[in-house]
């Protein structure tokens, strides 16, 4: 019992006098893998919306496009119009 107590009193104030033990080394290891998952996970989901931003502003800009081609389509209707109007009054005279 005695000499238990002692082996108990030698080990905490190794792990207390701050030594590598096993145990100590299999945390920093669980630490350090956690983490680097945790990164590997955060990488992945920037990727995602990296992705997602760019095919975002690849619809916005589709639709701006889709926008300005309408706008073009409207001034050319316009200008035929003019045109056709200008036409027929020269046809008059």
């Amino acid at each position: 019992m005695k000499k238990n107590k002692i082996d108990d009193l030698t080990e905490e104030s190794g792990l207390l006098a701050g030594e590598l033990t096993a145990s100590k080394v299999e945390v920093i290891a669980s630490i350090v893998l956690t983490l680097g998952y945790s990164l590997s996970t955060l990488a992945t989901i920037l990727a995602l919306q990296e992705e997602e931003e760019l095919a975002q502003a690849k619809t916005t800009e589709s639709q701006d496009q889709n926008l300005y081609m309408k706008q073009m389509y409207k001034q050319l209707q316009n200008v035929n119009n003019r045109l056709d109007t200008i036409e027929r009054k020269l046809n008059r005279y």
